[in-house]
């Protein structure tokens, strides 16, 4: 019997203005500084094209597969991962997604797990976890408070991974973790569709990346010698994978949005779990499931300067902190947070946290090659250098306003 498990990744962040009036911009109550540093109306827009594109013609579709194989002796079963800057938006600009959230909840077989509430790379800020575990927590009670239930298993953001993380982690209460099955992580001999665990006992499921990416990348690829890619057809490689468990996960954004539905990715969508119930050997399983029902067969062990990502070729941190801008905009980061934190003052707590969203790191990437091609489809501004001004600039506010606050009492 091999399991199968669907995992889909929802994230949206706060994009950041430009700043024509930075003095003024520096002399502002923390109230206002919020509204000066992102460009809400363009994360507005945003969010309601892919929400029309992707989140509500997908999950109509998820909502409808679930209940309609819910009776079923091998039923559809899936995973969610939705930021909190995600759920934050939904709520805002489009709040009846939420509810389908909620009604897939209510079917018990989807589950919805854990992460940092920002989508953050509190995870990297070294040994000391404080502020990882404050965001793991905040976004723990927001998908409760969603779906009445807290999240036990766990993803970090972009799959971010160490030993040293696994073990928080796991210190935290959850129960299983979600990285990438990359070579390295597997001593170039092993395979994905295993379940593993950490050195210190964390149950450990790894993306099998070639077949989570026939459908996340190559499927409207016309160049691919798959294309066009078809349910049965991907039912049967699935089928034809004698190990343990196969977990496919990817953006959910590449259903209607990196794939249009034009592609004929909803199509895809919509017979995949009626062709894997044609093949006995598959089941579909939540990750908790997965973890619960099989027996680890090995340790992926992972260095705290080893960390690995799902993100470009190197498959590490670089898509995030590979060059000198992405460095210092993350060690000012660290920097201002104890001062941000001692100040108490909610809505600069939150600015300081939004500013630690993967995406702006992400967007001054200055790779070459495909890496690059991938950072730029996905940014929102022209190059690598006007990110780094714009996030450079936020945390210049942001160390104003605690210059001009003075010194706590």
């Amino acid at each position: 019997m091999a399991l199968v498990t669907l995992y889909l990744f929802a994230h949206q962040p706060h994009r950041l203005r430009d700043f024509p009036e930075r003095r003024r911009m520096c002399e502002t109550a923390p109230a206002e500084l919020y509204d000066h540093l992102f460009e809400e109306w363009f994360n507005e827009e945003v969010f309601r094209r892919v929400a029309r594109e992707c989140y509500w013609p997908a999950t109509k579709l998820l909502l409808h597969l679930v209940q309609e194989q819910a009776r079923r002796q091998k039923p559809f079963k899936l995973n969610f991962a939705l930021s909190g800057t995600f759920m934050e938006q939904a709520r805002l600009w489009e709040p009846g997604l939420l509810d389908l959230f909620r009604q897939l909840a209510e079917t018990g077989l989807v589950e919805f797990t854990g992460e940092t509430f920002y989508h953050s790379l509190s995870s990297l800020f070294g040994i000391d976890r404080r502020e990882f575990c404050s965001q793991v927590e905040l976004h723990s009670r927001a998908i409760a408070e969603l779906t009445g239930r807290r999240p036990t298993f766990f993803r970090n953001t972009e799959c971010l991974y160490n030993n040293d993380i696994a073990e928080t982690v796991q210190g935290l209460g959850f129960r299983g973790i979600l990285t990438e099955g990359i070579e390295r992580v597997l001593d170039h001999w092993r395979s994905p569709n295993f379940l593993y665990q950490s050195p210190s006992g964390l149950p450990v499921l790894l993306r099998d990346y070639q077949a989570s990416d026939d459908i996340g990348y190559r499927f409207s690829n016309r160049a691919w010698d798959f294309w066009p890619l078809h349910a049965d057809v991907f039912a049967r490689w699935l089928a034809g994978n004698p190990h343990q468990v196969i977990t496919l996960a990817m953006d959910y954004e590449a259903f209607g949005n990196h794939m249009w539905a034009a592609d004929g990715i909803f199509d895809f969508l919509a017979w995949l779990p009626r062709e894997v119930a044609h093949h006995p050997y598959l089941e579909w399983v939540t990750a908790s499931e997965a973890v619960e029902r099989l027996r680890p067969v090995g340790v992926v062990n992972v260095g705290p300067y080893d960390t690995v990502s799902w993100a470009d070729a190197e498959r590490d941190t670089s898509a995030w902190l590979g060059n000198p801008m992405q460095r210092w905009c993350f060690d000012e980061l660290r920097r201002l947070g104890p001062e941000v934190l001692a100040s108490g003052e909610p809505t600069l707590i939150r600015i300081w946290r939004q500013l630690q969203t993967s995406d702006h790191f992400y967007y001054m990437t200055n790779k070459s090659g495909s890496d690059q091609d991938v950072h730029h489809y996905f940014s929102v501004y022209r190059t690598p250098t006007e990110a780094f001004v714009r996030l450079q600039t936020a945390l210049a506010a942001l160390a104003s306003y605690l210059e001009r606050r003075g010194p706590l009492s």
